[in-house]
């Protein structure tokens, strides 16, 4: 970024998760986003009152990414309960928090430390997790089946995100486990 231009709190906010992606939870320091950013701490200070507030706009933009976003725009369209969990899939897949690949693994490490972050990560899951729900009822299985079903599929995807390396499924495995599970099969 050049001196002349002038930065907003998106900017900050997409600086401190690729900090976040790259080096960890500690890694998120006003010092250090202003490095990267070439900045003084003034211009930190202009768009946030203290780094606590820079967190809570970073975990504010994920959650709305995460969860918010990915299932208004889904439920846009008439698509079948299928296409509508495979397409929850490949939203998360596609990372729509800033920070590149290891941005959604990075948080949920972050919550493992932070109160705050780890109820706001939750808040997203279960969100997840209800439209999944929704989605395998929606599709035939009923009662505690289809929060089991929806459960484990997202355990599976939220597992694929922590492997290092290439992950055991590929998209298309994880099509064939979702097409099993909404037939009901065992």
């Amino acid at each position: 970024m050049t001196p002349r231009q002038t930065l907003t709190r998106t900017d900050w906010i997409d600086t401190a998760f690729d900090l976040l992606a790259r080096q960890g939870a500690k890694a998120v320091r006003v010092d250090l986003l202003c490095k990267a950013l070439g900045v003084t701490k003034g211009s930190f200070y202009w768009h946030f009152d203290d780094l606590a507030a820079l967190k809570a706009a970073m975990i504010a933009q994920w959650r709305r990414a995460a969860a918010r976003d990915l299932i208004d725009t889904a439920t846009q369209t008439q698509l079948t309960p299928r296409d509508l969990i495979i397409g929850l899939f490949r939203g998360i897949q596609q990372r729509h928090a800033k920070g590149g690949s290891l941005a959604e693994t990075a948080l949920r490490q972050w919550s493992s430390a932070d109160p705050v972050v780890q109820k706001l990560v939750r808040d997203a899951d279960n969100e997840r997790l209800a439209f999944l729900t929704t989605q395998i009822r929606a599709a035939g299985i009923t009662g505690g089946a289809a929060r089991s079903r929806a459960a484990f599929l997202y355990a599976a995807l939220i597992g694929m995100e922590q492997l290092a390396g290439e992950p055991a499924l590929t998209p298309a495995d994880m099509e064939d486990v979702i097409d099993s599970i909404l037939r009901g099969e065992s």
